[in-house]
């Protein structure tokens, strides 16, 4: 979700997790099909959105702390935030000490979300292995491998730290960022070229709908419609619901693995799907 002026992978690199050996499994709630996660910051219990397409953890905090910086959100929506080190993030009794993150008043988002915290961004994600259970709502998280060869291994390329794929739709393929912290399944920047041939190719129909982003709720108009068929490396994912609309970046969201077990590998830099 966010962009930084600074340094993006000097940040998420900063920062510790205690143990060294760690293992957990928790279940997990959903928002609009993105998922929450019960965190302790500094000892006090909140749920995070989990956001793989962000490129820091984001705190929700009343007023901003610290130097300010310009954000930007995957709508292309600009926000000035506070930067700080969080001195303590707990999931069980794993503990990510003083990762980066940006803090401010989350206004859109804070009022979805029971007792909201933020959200969980790449200086955590990238500090573990995330098993993602989707269809039974369940996560594990560990310092060691979790998943067999019956996993496919996806073609991952990280710039900032946050994970592009290619997908392929009838014979053409496609960059997109792996967003967890989007519910969509696919979505397409209205002033993309792709955007343009899969409206000529299938039917789409007009939508205007409330979305929650950084800066707050935005009343947005798109064209929603089902592409057939999209190709993830040997995986067919079929009948897919697409958007396309103001958008920083093509993206396939959670929407997209709905029926997956997903796994984030931080120790050979993979991502790895099972369906």
């Amino acid at each position: 979700m966010f962009l930084f002026s600074c340094s993006v992978t000097k940040n998420q690199k900063k920062g510790t997790v205690q143990p060294q050996n760690f293992y957990f499994k928790t279940e997990f709630t959903t928002a609009k099909s993105v998922i929450i996660l019960p965190f302790e910051i500094d000892g006090i219990s909140k749920n995070f959105l989990f956001d793989t397409g962000a490129d820091f953890s984001l705190i929700q905090r009343d007023a901003t702390t610290g130097k300010t910086e310009n954000f930007d959100g995957a709508s292309s929506r600009k926000m000035k935030l506070g930067t700080e080190y969080v001195k303590s993030m707990m999931i069980g009794d794993i503990e990510f000490r003083n990762t980066f993150a940006g803090n401010g008043n989350l206004e859109g988002l804070k009022e979805q979300i029971p007792n909201f915290g933020g959200l969980i961004g790449q200086p955590i994600i990238s500090k573990a292995n995330w098993l993602i259970d989707y269809p039974n709502k369940t996560l594990q998280i560990s310092s060691k491998n979790l998943v067999d060869n019956t996993f496919q291994t996806l073609q991952i390329k990280r710039e900032h730290g946050a994970p592009y794929t290619i997908i392929t739709i009838n014979g053409i393929e496609q960059k997109v960022i792996i967003d967890f912290g989007s519910s969509s399944e696919f979505n397409l920047p209205k002033e993309s070229k792709f955007a343009q041939q899969l409206l000529e190719q299938y039917d789409f129909d007009d939508n205007e709908r409330d979305r929650y982003t950084l800066g707050g709720i935005q009343t947005i108009k798109e064209k929603v419609g089902i592409v057939p068929l999209i190709k993830l490396g040997n995986m067919e994912f079929k009948n897919v619901n697409t958007t396309i609309n103001i958008s920083r970046q093509p993206r396939i969201g959670i929407g997209f693995f709905k029926d997956c077990e997903i796994y984030i590998d931080n120790l050979d830099n993979s991502y790895k799907i099972k369906k």
